[in-house]
């Protein structure tokens, strides 16, 4: 059988539970907003988050702008001498069509994941007249014209962008589109 206590051992034993409940969570509530305090950084912006860090990861550079990250194949002091003759900026790119003329899948590549952040659609194309299946545009569009050789420059007429050399050009074209 179940022994009878008094009122008052029974009020006793009732006040001493819901405070050692209060305590536990009280105890829950602050840690969970200590945690959190020390977990976030309260003066980050998190639209600008790591904005213009560098990074090497293996073989790639990886650049953070306004909290997105970019991956290159040169480091940006690499390609700090290519002449950049431009006017263009991300926001030429944004929401409109972007047209590449290039054969290398390189190239394609790191200007597609690159622009094509901003770009609404990124497509292959033929300056001028072409026998392939590809539209045909000129500089009236968006459009990155890039031709292999011996020299690394990049010029801008109108809206066309004219990349010569190799894949460093195109980094240095894509730094300096990125302000980096």
């Amino acid at each position: 059988m179940k022994k009878l206590g008094s009122e008052k051992n029974e009020e006793a034993k009732r006040k001493r539970n819901t405070l050692a409940l209060s305590i536990f969570m009280l105890v829950v509530l602050v840690g969970g907003t200590a945690g959190y305090a020390f977990v976030t950084n309260p003066g980050s912006d998190t639209n600008n988050q790591n904005s213009g860090e560098i990074r090497q990861v293996g073989n790639r550079w990886i650049v953070t702008v306004e909290g997105t990250d970019f991956s290159f194949a040169n480091s940006p002091e690499s390609v700090q001498n290519i002449s950049v003759e431009i006017t263009a900026a991300t926001s030429l790119y944004a929401g409109k069509f972007l047209y590449l003329v290039s054969d290398n899948n390189a190239v394609n590549s790191e200007i597609a994941t690159t622009l094509g952040t901003y770009a609404s659609r990124v497509q292959k194309a033929c300056y001028g007249p072409c026998d392939e299946d590809l539209p045909e545009k000129d500089c009236s569009e968006n459009l990155i014209i890039w031709q292999d050789g011996s020299e690394n420059k990049v010029r801008q007429e109108e809206n066309c962008v004219f990349i010569e050399g190799d894949l460093r050009a195109v980094d240095a074209f894509l730094y300096n589109i990125l302000g980096v």
